[in-house]
């Protein structure tokens, strides 16, 4: 290297105020580039957040009604919500609505501009997000067949289903144990309408209730139990015109009088009965009407078919 290059060298670095110029010049556009990436970066960041929360209101507004066969309904539902925020949304949206079994997936891609990044010649981000949700099924049709029903007490176990829109109970099926004789701890005969698997229709709430008569016999009659323990029933005006018992598989106070598959559900359980069948095989179930646990007194096996989707118990699955 040449003395004469090494002078001019040396004559720059004692020149402090051309070093800075120098530098500051040289530090500017990577400063600008990086204030910028940090602006602009803020800015994708929420323009993503905006995205994500729009594709899950999407993916459960069309979740709701998917039941694995109607995508072009639930595809029109999504499209509904997603259009509903068009002025939210970056305007170069763009969106696909696909299924894959019962799950329904919402996929939303944008192109957010820059502002400072443009500097560095970076005009735009690109942002995408998905979501998925699932409706699970719920029975449709359910058979209840009651198997063996035992002990002193009458009973009627009652299907019941909240229809869409509405408030009150409907009843689509009944099942009567009358005792007959307290021989063998208590034998009697069932009698089911129908007779048949049970078509529940479009429902928003499943529930079984038993009801229990002490004595023996139906509201508005009185037991009598001859010599050899057969249970007859006479009608009387003291007869009493109401149960004594009334269990409900909705009631977290009484949960604990059914029995699933052998193992007896814990008191305080809120949870639909559906949980506990949903559309699974052919369960045992066996209730028990008040009077010990050792021994229950009306069993049955339920089953169902399911088709449509639980709307009220859609939920995002990613």
């Amino acid at each position: 290297m040449s003395t004469h290059f090494l002078r001019k060298l040396g004559r720059l670095t004692k020149d402090r105020a051309g070093n800075f110029a120098t530098l500051t010049a040289l530090i500017a556009v990577p400063l600008a580039a990086a204030a910028g990436l940090a602006v602009d970066y803020a800015s994708a960041v929420h323009q993503r957040t905006n995205l994500q929360e729009i594709a899950d209101g999407a993916a459960l507004a069309g979740g709701k009604i998917f039941d694995g066969t109607n995508l072009a309904a639930a595809q029109a539902e999504a499209t509904r919500f997603i259009t509903a925020y068009a002025d939210t949304t970056p305007a170069n949206l763009s969106y696909t609505i696909t299924a894959n079994g019962r799950i329904l997936s919402v996929n939303l891609t944008g192109v957010v501009p820059t502002n400072l990044m443009r500097i560095v010649n970076i005009d735009s981000v690109n942002i995408g997000v998905n979501s998925q949700a699932t409706a699970p099924a719920k029975p449709d049709i359910v058979t209840i067949t009651p198997t063996q029903a035992q002990g002193w007490y009458y009973k009627v176990i009652t299907i019941r289903v909240v229809r869409p829109n509405a408030t009150a109970e409907t009843v689509v099926g009944t099942v009567t144990y009358q005792p007959t004789t307290h021989n063998n701890d208590g034998q009697g005969t069932m009698a089911a309408v129908p007779s048949g698997p049970i078509t529940l229709g479009q429902y928003t709430k499943l529930v079984l209730q038993m009801d229990v008569k002490d004595d023996g016999c139906p509201l508005g009659k009185v037991a009598s139990i001859s010599n050899n323990n057969a249970v007859n029933c006479n009608s009387k005006n003291s007869a009493s015109t109401k149960y004594d018992l009334t269990l409900r598989t909705d009631d977290p106070n009484t949960s604990n009088y059914l029995f699933v598959d052998g193992s007896q559900l814990p008191k305080g359980v809120t949870l639909p009965i559906e949980n506990y069948f949903g559309c699974q095989a052919a369960q045992k179930h066996a209730w028990e009407d008040g009077g010990g646990w050792d021994r229950q007194d009306f069993f049955y096996t339920i089953s169902s078919q399911c088709s449509s989707a639980d709307g009220d118990a859609v939920r995002l699955t990613n």
